[in-house]
């Protein structure tokens, strides 16, 4: 019966019900089940007067020097962040410093990223995140320079710190924050431009000697739309056929390429026939076990959204 009633209260925090908080509240204040209760309470923003106290607290009690602690610290950082209220920031301030303090970096990014939602919100936590900046472990590198950002916005600060990050190809967390500052991350536009031309060597290389199959299409999807966020249109050039190529050998990435074209205007009408193909076929974004109807009714939104914006563009030039 007991599970029945989780399943329930689940499956009502799923609809964004509060119909699921009486339930939530009293796993979180008895400890049965809590971490299915955290899994589900940043689903209920409407509620976080009352679930927010309850996740610091659970927080606050995490033993950090504990490999597997009974509650995931990084879903109760995740969910605060969801719930958005910034009460909890000097309680994920402090998990940051315990997970560092004990060598956890597996933990300290993840509530670095969640940190860095509250943006300048956040603000009272720099002293903490930014020598974390500096750190050996790359994932948690990223995501206090990351933070940095978020919390300040102060592109000085943070354009230096990308330069040593971006050595690392595939980190796209580095990538993606070089494009989230737009125009005055252009210090690294000749590194990024480096990598997309690498890959796209690799990738025909690959072609030549009939190993399609290792293409890396996400690379070229995430640097193209940072060169287009931080070059806008005098990366153009090299953008629209990385996307396209990217799309054409992986059509997972559709939906990436497409939010980078759909961004771009009339720069994007070399993108069309393929707009237009995919549009044609029965369904796109990604193989079946990794389709969705709803990943495909939103790559076709926006390929009409494309072709609409162009067209309009077309009739008026």
């Amino acid at each position: 019966m007991r599970r029945a009633h989780q399943h329930a209260v689940l499956a009502l925090a799923e609809l964004g019900d509060e119909r699921a908080l009486p339930g939530l509240l009293t796993a979180l204040d008895t400890g049965i089940d809590a971490w299915r209760a955290v899994n589900a309470a940043g689903l209920l923003p409407q509620a976080a007067a009352e679930l927010t106290p309850r996740l610091i607290r659970l927080l606050a009690d995490i033993d950090h020097s504990r490999e597997w602690p009974d509650v995931s610290p990084t879903s109760l950082a995740s969910a605060l962040a969801a719930l958005g209220d910034p009460a909890a920031v000097p309680a994920l301030t402090d998990a940051i410093k315990a997970a560092v303090e004990r060598g956890q970096w597996r933990t300290a990014a993840p509530i670095l990223k969640s940190l860095a939602s509250f943006g300048p919100r956040a603000v009272t936590a720099l002293e903490t995140v930014r020598p974390l900046a500096e750190v050996e472990d790359q994932g948690t590198r990223t995501a206090a320079t990351r933070a940095v950002w978020e919390l300040e916005r102060r592109p000085e600060h943070v354009v230096p710190l990308l330069q040593r990050l971006l050595d690392d190809k595939r980190n796209f967390d580095a990538v993606n924050l070089a494009g989230r500052i737009g125009p005055p991350a252009a210090a690294v536009l000749p590194r990024l431009r480096q990598i997309l031309n690498d890959q796209l060597e690799q990738n025909t290389r690959n072609e030549q000697d009939g190993s399609t199959v290792l293409n890396d299409s996400w690379t070229l999807v995430h640097v193209a739309s940072a060169l287009w966020d931080i070059g806008g249109d005098e990366e153009a050039p090299a953008v629209v056929p990385a996307l396209l190529a990217a799309w054409k050998d992986n059509d997972s990435t559709a939906r990436h390429a497409l939010a980078c074209l759909n961004h771009m205007g009339p720069a994007a009408r070399p993108a069309l026939p393929q707009i237009q193909s995919a549009l044609a076929q029965t369904r796109r974004g990604g193989n079946p076990w990794g389709w969705s109807i709803a990943a495909d009714l939103e790559i076709q939104r926006t390929c009409r959204s494309i072709l609409t914006r162009t067209q309009a563009s077309r009739a008026t030039s």
